[in-house]
């Protein structure tokens, strides 16, 4: 059966309508487009393109907009090692801090020692270190003792919170004199005491060197002595005197401004045998025992004497 010819117009019509309406959004989208790429040979592919990359470029602006969170900076040590009563700095380096706070927690008992500038433990030493326009929130603990090693947490108050963990050791500086204890010398020859100061990652700020009770490193006669760093925890000092003499005998003590002091005694031989030395020493301290008894009887006799 044949459609008669305006009933056929009419369908051709409305299926013009209906695609010209269904492509109406997209080619006023090209037209846009079009139009800011006029100066283009090829407009209709780039406007196209711009058409169905649209949605992406949206999302790129939107993540621009958004506030960028909060990060630590890697580079600070986490694991920091000082000597007994040496000032100690754990960094935390913040990005992006924005509006929100950092905190140092003790770990070990969860105290809260300090918020942003202020501190919130009855201990003056511990403090913020912050310098303002810095990214860096360093934790200062002055004269740190033993009991102050453990985790320490670095927290940002962002949502949700982050932490920088950093582990803190306390080494206790040790010194001690090498070499054989007592030491035997000869007369004329040197004496050369070499005093070890051990986990020491700072050296000591001085060394005292003593002769029995006297104190030699400013006397031109008490011989010469010098201070070195060894090893990133290790620092010498020595003490050498050159031609010793009988005088020269005795306890020597190295006293190091962070370490206890340690003492080594120095006996001149006679001979070859050591043994001769203590024998004659202990003759000697008999003796002036004797004579000191001999003194208080003869003080309690006149004493008496006097009384009747």
């Amino acid at each position: 059966m044949r459609i008669p010819r305006k009933l056929e117009l009419s369908l051709l019509r409305t299926r013009t309508l209906f695609i010209f309406f269904s492509l109406f959004p997209f080619l006023t989208t090209v037209q846009e487009e079009t139009f800011w790429n006029s100066s283009d040979d090829d407009m209709f592919p780039k406007a196209r393109i711009k058409r169905l990359t649209s949605s992406s470029h949206s999302t790129g602006y939107w993540s621009f907009v958004q506030p960028i969170s909060p990060s630590f900076d890697e580079s600070p040590p986490t694991n920091i090692t000082t000597q007994l009563g040496q000032t100690v700095y754990l960094n935390c380096a913040v990005n992006n801090l924005g509006d929100k706070t950092v905190s140092w927690i003790r770990r070990r008992d969860l105290h809260l020692l300090t918020v942003g500038t202020e501190t919130y433990i009855n201990e003056d030493r511990f403090s913020s270190a912050h310098i303002e326009g810095s990214q860096d929130w360093p934790l200062m603990i002055k004269y740190p003792q033993t009991t102050d090693a453990g985790i320490y947490e670095c927290q940002v108050s962002s949502d949700p919170k982050i932490t920088f963990l950093v582990q803190l050791n306390i080494v206790v500086p040790k010194a001690e004199i090498l070499g054989p204890h007592p030491m035997y010398v000869k007369i004329g020859s040197s004496i050369n005491l070499t005093c070890v100061i051990s986990e020491s990652p700072e050296p000591p700020m001085f060394v005292f060197w003593y002769h029995n009770k006297r104190m030699v490193n400013y006397d031109k006669e008490g011989g010469e002595i010098s201070l070195q760093k060894a090893s990133d925890d290790s620092a010498i000092s020595t003490l050498y005197i050159k031609n010793a003499q009988p005088t020269d005998s005795g306890n020597y003590t190295c006293g190091p401004s962070n370490a206890e002091a340690t003492s080594i005694s120095v006996f001149f031989l006679d001979g070859e045998n050591p043994a001769a030395i203590q024998r004659d020493t202990s003759a000697s301290l008999s003796s002036s025992n004797s004579h000191h008894d001999r003194c208080v009887t003869f003080v309690a006799i006149v004493s008496w004497a006097l009384l009747r």
